[in-house]
């Protein structure tokens, strides 16, 4: 008898610094704004620990019938996942349509708009807090100067005061400072 994997929740982030989500009204893929504290709509079971190729269970905060197209997520060759259509071996791809963008199944290339950042729930409390004014400071170390509130740009950056952060790059960090708010209370100040 085998024992079942333990599964861990993730989000995904698309090249332009929003989330994939769920239109309940259309029942279907919708790329969202990344909101600090707001669970996008649609979320992923995948086993823990992570191992590349992997089927992913999409989970709706709005139960609606449509099935969603089963997927693998698999690593792209730049450190990031794509999300690839089993049934049509075609890549999930959030592009920028005016006004809201939109989420498709039906890409045949790898590029930029097809790849995604995965978010954990203690990456999501991180960068929340590093987004919100006053619940963190971040701080140049150059000139020891506090920094204004981390905002999104494309290609997986946040940006504060001119200065990039890769987000990639610096998730380790993210997710200890996510872990740090989950573990302690918010302090109160007189």
């Amino acid at each position: 008898m085998s024992e079942n994997p333990t599964m861990v929740r993730l989000w995904f982030m698309d090249w332009h610094g929003r989330v994939l989500s769920h239109d309940p009204i259309k029942d279907y893929f919708s790329p969202a704004p990344f909101q600090p504290g707001i669970y996008p709509g649609l979320s992923a079971l995948v086993p823990s620990p992570l191992k590349l190729p992997c089927d992913v269970t999409l989970e709706k905060r709005v139960s609606m019938p449509r099935l969603l197209p089963e997927l693998e997520m698999r690593e792209t060759p730049q450190g990031f996942v794509c999300l690839v259509n089993k049934k049509h071996n075609t890549y999930l791809i959030s592009a920028p349509v005016p006004a809201q963008g939109s989420v498709l199944t039906n890409s045949t290339n790898l590029g930029e708009w097809e790849q995604l950042l995965i978010i954990q729930e203690d990456f999501m409390r991180g960068l929340s807090t590093l987004m919100v004014p006053n619940a963190a400071t971040l701080i140049d170390t150059q000139n020891d100067q506090a920094l204004s509130p981390l905002q999104l740009r494309p290609g997986f950056v946040g940006e504060s005061n001119g200065k990039r952060l890769p987000l990639k790059k610096n998730t380790p960090a993210i997710e200890e400072l996510g872990r740090h708010r989950r573990t302690r209370p918010p302090s109160r100040r007189p």
